[in-house]
């Protein structure tokens, strides 16, 4: 039972019966913690697929940890920020149903552009929720739920299924060890739930590019150039490469690279191995070719010309 995924190694976009085995509905939860709600959605609906998303490594663990031991093979998780994860994995009209417990309000304003919720990602989320998708939110944040109700409304994509845009009480909603905590506390807690009603115009597929798994390099000193790209920061938009470090060993060096593009932020390793009187830099397999990979590999091309 394979519930724990690696996103490197999955198809892009998925395809959702090679992942689940089957063609049920999917619903997907952004931020499952330690996989409280996740188990109690698929064991009280067994007709249905879960993909969890999360950016925290802990969370992935516990929760990975918790679902195996409840032996359900209808939850899949994956360890990336939600944004990444559905311009890359997720093809169109894919969810039912998108959760998401708790976001964090960001209440700060300089960290206003770290919102979860904001118009672009619910554009996003509208692209990728089926024709009579719903959006389920639950927050204990005032302010950050007015934010979402006008940054849902700037979308024109979805409807609210209550007349004020919010209920304090949802029939059939499975709270979580800290919700329960609050509630006990006298929090007051805010449900929306919106459904689609126009699927965007615009797509959001992140750009895969075509670079060759070998690129041939003049012969010269590798070492003197990789020391002079060491920190640089190569960027175009917002995309940003730069070589963190390099290891020599024998013929060939290994290049650790930091790569981010908007909220895809990664580190990968690229060889670079001696053959003849040329080096040759070879791609790892699996890897996503963004446009911040681009620009470190044409910057290593020009500079070996």
């Amino acid at each position: 039972m394979n519930v724990g995924l690696n996103w490197k190694e999955l198809d892009r976009p998925l395809k959702w019966e090679r992942l689940f085995g089957n063609n049920n509905p999917i619903d997907c939860e952004i931020g499952f913690g330690n996989g409280e709600f996740l188990i109690k959605k698929a064991k009280a609906h067994p007709e249905r697929n879960f993909l969890g998303i999360d950016y925290s490594e802990e969370s992935f663990r516990k929760a990975k940890k918790a679902i195996e031991k409840e032996g359900i093979s209808s939850v899949k998780l994956i360890c990336l920020e939600a944004k990444a994860a559905f311009v890359v994995l997720i093809p169109e009209k894919s969810f039912s149903h998108i959760y998401v417990n708790f976001p964090d309000p960001w209440p700060k304003k300089r960290h206003l552009k770290n919102r979860l919720l904001d118009r672009e990602f619910l554009t996003i989320a509208a692209a990728c929720s089926d024709d009579k998708g719903k959006l389920i939110i639950a927050t204990d944040d005032p302010f950050y739920r007015d934010f979402i109700l006008e940054e849902i409304a700037s979308t024109y994509l979805w409807n609210s299924l209550f007349k004020k845009g919010w209920t304090n009480e949802l029939s059939g909603h499975f709270s979580t060890k800290y919700e329960r905590k609050w509630k006990k506390e006298g929090k007051e807690i805010f449900y929306m739930i919106f459904q689609k009603k126009v699927h965007p115009k615009k797509k959001f597929r992140m750009k895969e590019y075509k670079i060759p798994k070998e690129i041939s390099l003049p012969h010269q000193n590798i070492s003197k150039l990789l020391e002079g790209l060491l920190e640089e920061a190569i960027c175009k938009k917002d995309s940003v490469a730069k070589l963190l470090k390099y290891e020599e060993k024998e013929d060939k060096f290994l290049l650790n690279i930091f790569l981010k593009d908007d909220t895809l932020i990664r580190k990968e390793s690229i060889i670079i191995g001696k053959n003849k009187d040329k080096w040759i830099l070879k791609m790892p397999e699996n890897l996503f070719c963004t446009l911040s990979l681009k620009l470190f590999i044409d910057k290593m091309k020009a500079l070996t010309k």
